[in-house]
This record gives structure tokens, sequence and C-alpha cells, in this order.
């Protein structure tokens, strides 16, 4: 059979069967007279169990030695790590799936995502804190678990901390008051927003909170200015 039918009976093209030739997975037949590739049926068997190899995860440079019969214990290593390959791939894939099961979730009621995200948002719903400030404390808090190995303790904290505030409203009235500094804010409604927010501040218990230090230290002051307007930033550095 020539190499057309080859390819179609297998199930593969035929510029699959040419690469086939050139990695060695498929010997190349002997050639007729008119210059067409002739195959046999025993090509066709090979070309099956390529494929089948190929089809359960079989990388094509472990295929040949998963085909070859006289190396059992060397084919059995390879599907022993084609199997692990796979394991590692569902976990990664389950991840992924409840990753995206939080964040529609989130979107759709911000309460009801999982985790720090879902807690974090259900505070900001809960007390109308602007979309463009509830992003920036959202990719701060991102940023700090990111840049702490995944460790949430830090925002769980501080959501405890707010939690155990007498005056919660208050408190975010007082973040509020920062939101809608306007760039050009005089002195007096700088020092008034950064006093009010100090009392606020001094008022959460962040006894178990340590300051961010080095690298995300910068990084979260980058982010911080890059969002918030010089008066804002002023009025946060008088804190």
């Amino acid at each position: 059979m020539r190499s057309q039918e080859l390819a179609d009976l297998a199930g593969v093209t035929v510029r699959t069967l040419r690469h086939y030739h050139q990695i060695g997975l498929l010997p190349e037949p002997p050639r007729s007279v008119n210059g067409y590739r002739w195959y046999t049926a025993e090509d066709l068997v090979r070309l099956l169990r390529v494929r089948h190899l190929v089809e359960v995860g079989v990388g094509l440079s472990d295929v040949q030695e998963a085909l070859a019969e006289e190396s059992s214990a060397g084919a059995t290593e390879v599907l022993d790590r084609v199997e692990a390959d796979i394991d590692a791939r569902m976990s990664r894939l389950r991840t992924q799936r409840e990753r995206v099961r939080s964040l529609r979730a989130q979107r759709r009621a911000p309460g009801a995502a999982d985790g720090v995200v879902g807690a974090l948002s259900a505070v900001h719903r809960a007390f109308g804190l602007p979309a463009e400030a509830a992003r920036l404390d959202s990719d701060i808090a991102m940023l700090v678990v990111h840049l702490s190995g995944g460790d949430t303790s830090a925002v769980e904290e501080g959501l405890a901390a707010i939690d155990g505030l007498k005056d919660t409203p208050s408190f975010f009235a007082a973040i509020n008051g920062l939101v809608d500094l306007a760039p050009d804010a005089d002195d007096a409604a700088r020092r008034a927003v950064a006093d009010d927010l100090r009392l606020h501040l001094s008022a959460l218990s962040l006894a178990g909170v340590h300051p961010p230090q080095g690298r995300l230290a910068r990084l979260l002051d980058e982010l911080r200015r890059l969002r918030l307007n010089p008066a804002q930033l002023d009025a946060l550095d008088r804190l």
C-alpha cells in the first residue's frame, strides 16, 4: 500500500508518517520501481502501536523504548513515568478547576468565593469599598500571599483585626476619605485624612502581622505609587 492509504488506515497524516520516518519510529520501506514507498501490513501494525502509545501520553522520545519487546522492564518504566505525569497534570487541573470555581463565585456573589479571596471580597462588599480601592486591596493581598510562598496568615490576621473593630463602618469611612482625596487637595485636607486614618489604624489589633520587608515592601510601595494620586500618597506618607 502507498503512504496515503497507510496514513488513512491508521488515522494519521502523511506528514506525520514522514516525521515518524525522520525520527526513526517507523522504518522506511523500500521504494517501488516508480519511486513510491510501498508499505505492508507489518508497517500498519507498528504505526497503530505508535499512535496508541502517543494517544495515552507517551512522548515521541520514549515511544521507541516502550515498543521494544525485548525490554519489557524499560517499557514498564516509560509507562510508569507517563502515569506519574498524568497524575501530576490531573492534580494541577483539579487545582485550576477549584480556582475557576472560586473566581466564578466571586463574580456572581463576592461573599461566596473561597478562602481569603472570598473573605476579602465579602468585606469590600459589606462596607461599600469603591471598586478601584477594592481592586488595589485585593492586588496587595495577592502580592503578599504569592511572595510569602502561599502563606495567607498575614491577610487572615488583617481580616481578623478588622472584624474585631468596635466601629468597622467608621474605619471604612476613613479609608473612603483617602479614596476621595483629590490630586490637588490642599495641605489641610491631606492632614485631616491622615489623622483620621491614624486614629482608626491605631485601634486595629495587628500584633501578629509583621510589616513587609525587602522585595515585597518595594513592590507594594511601587504598586501604591502607580495606583494612587500624589495627595493620597502624601496622606499615607504622613502616617
